[in-house]
């Protein structure tokens, strides 16, 4: 049952992903897949939250933040913010529920454009397959950012937990999933601006 879901799945993307894979650069390629959930994610953010509310909360958990660094140290005054903390944590609920709403719409499509991504980019996935020389590498990044990123650490972090993947080549390349989350950060923070999202 689950390789008909799978199977049909895997069809139904190819038919509109594979020409787009089969024509453009990797790079480029998973740059427009995280735009692309990058705008679903913050659209729903922008409709399924009170962007208000959210501004709302941000302002008073600050506005507490400072006046606990004020109080410091001092029993007395740290003793009159107890009954506020215990009315901000309450306040720090709200946000999360309000965080989580868009998930619930969001977390199938996502899991479901990572399976396929996988599918297209991993070892002997649809690029390789096509491309067998190919090792893995979608972006080689300047040393400098490599070096800012830490991107040997994720490397050997994504070592611990992925055998049988591509051997790294260097510690200044991206694989489909390193250049996704880097693309990711960059279009969200992007989108966020420009949508006016709290």
């Amino acid at each position: 049952m689950f390789d008909t879901i799978w199977n049909a799945f895997i069809g139904a993307m190819n038919v509109v992903f594979l020409p787009l894979v089969n024509s453009m650069d990797p790079a480029l390629f998973i740059l427009a897949t995280a735009f692309i959930v990058s705008f679903i994610i913050n659209l729903a953010t922008k409709f399924l939250v009170n962007q208000d509310r959210m501004a709302e909360i941000k302002e008073e958990m600050q506005a507490f933040q400072k006046k606990a660094k004020a109080a410091g140290r001092d029993p007395e005054r740290m003793q009159e913010l107890q009954k506020e903390q215990m009315e901000m944590m309450g306040t720090q609920m709200e946000m999360m529920k309000m965080s989580f709403k868009p998930m619930i719409y969001t977390w199938v499509p996502i899991i479901a454009i990572f399976a396929y991504l996988r599918y297209v980019f991993d070892v002997n996935g649809v690029y390789h397959l096509a491309n067998p020389a190919w090792n893995g590498a979608i972006v080689e990044l300047p040393v400098i950012i490599s070096k800012i990123l830490f991107i040997d650490i994720w490397h050997w972090i994504g070592g611990i937990f992925y055998r049988g993947g591509f051997e790294i080549i260097s510690g200044t390349v991206l694989g489909w999933l390193g250049w996704y989350i880097l693309c990711s950060m960059g279009t969200s923070m992007l989108l966020r601006k420009l949508m006016g999202i709290k």
